[in-house]
């Protein structure tokens, strides 16, 4: 597995495509998530709580519906997309 190291947060290769999906748009629910990487709802969840824990996505639960989840890309998660994407 590939590992990209940003300052102090290191991203993995499929954590940088999950952080690139996220990028598109404002948010995301987690199901969206998991539909674009073809992954169950579990292994999205995982992966985003992992990215949760490096300050790179925050995730909400929606007042109108509250069994669905937002997922949004911080300042940070963005920083380290464009970073990356430059580095390479």
């Amino acid at each position: 597995m590939t590992m990209v190291r940003r300052t102090s947060t290191s991203v993995t290769s499929r954590q940088l495509e999950v952080l690139s999906f996220l990028s598109r748009r404002e948010h995301w629910l987690v199901g969206e998530v998991a539909s674009e990487l073809g992954v169950s709802s579990a292994a999205a969840t995982k992966a985003i709580a992992r990215l949760e824990r490096k300050g790179l996505v925050t995730r909400s639960v929606d007042m109108m519906d509250r069994r669905c989840v937002n997922v949004r890309i911080t300042r940070a998660g963005s920083d380290a997309v464009r970073h990356i994407a430059r580095s390479v």
